[in-house]
């Protein structure tokens, strides 16, 4: 019998430690190279909105391969980015944003303010949002399985602005 709870207990701890490598990946190290790497991404759809002019709405496929990451940046404008399949490492650094959960038809997910400098891995189905002052808020972002993660994600475009500015650990923009 003790044999018996012996290999049963090699077997949880084993599954265990398969399950702790589907979060295998973590956070970029401060001293990464700024930018993106193992990120594409290719536009689904887009439409230049009546109710914001000069800007276009469009909607991209991310796909971040293993091990892939994007350094702490911000965007300029508002910004809507949802996990299709993998799971999301991400740290907002400065700012405000919100993270809702996946929910159902009949029980939605709610949207509840990210804390900063606190690691979030969102799941298939959970959502990160910002818009108010969208500048000012500064985020890591990586690929938190060891397979690929797809992200779909809603842009609000300035085509006078960069999309995505890297920042140092300062915040100070990187030429």
């Amino acid at each position: 019998m003790r044999r018996i709870s012996f290999v049963l207990s090699l077997v949880v701890v084993g599954l265990s430690l398969i399950a702790a490598g589907v979060r295998a990946q973590d956070r970029p190290s401060p001293d990464a190279e700024p930018g993106v790497v193992g990120i594409t991404g290719v536009p689904i759809g887009g439409v230049d909105p009546v109710a914001a002019p000069g800007y276009r709405l469009e909607v991209v496929e991310l796909t971040w391969a293993p091990g892939a990451y994007a350094t702490r940046h911000f965007h300029p404008t508002a910004l809507i980015t949802c996990v299709q399949s993998g799971a999301l490492g991400f740290v907002l650094e400065h700012g405000a944003a919100t993270l809702t959960r996946g929910g159902t038809a009949d029980a939605p997910g709610s949207p509840e303010p990210l804390t900063l400098e606190t690691e979030v891995v969102l799941e298939p189905r959970d959502c990160i949002a910002f818009d108010h002052f969208a500048s000012h808020m500064e985020h890591t972002g990586w690929n938190a399985s060891e397979g690929t993660t797809v992200l779909w994600e809603a842009r609000l475009l300035d085509p006078e602005q960069p999309f995505t500015t890297y920042v140092d650990d300062m915040g100070t923009p990187v030429p």
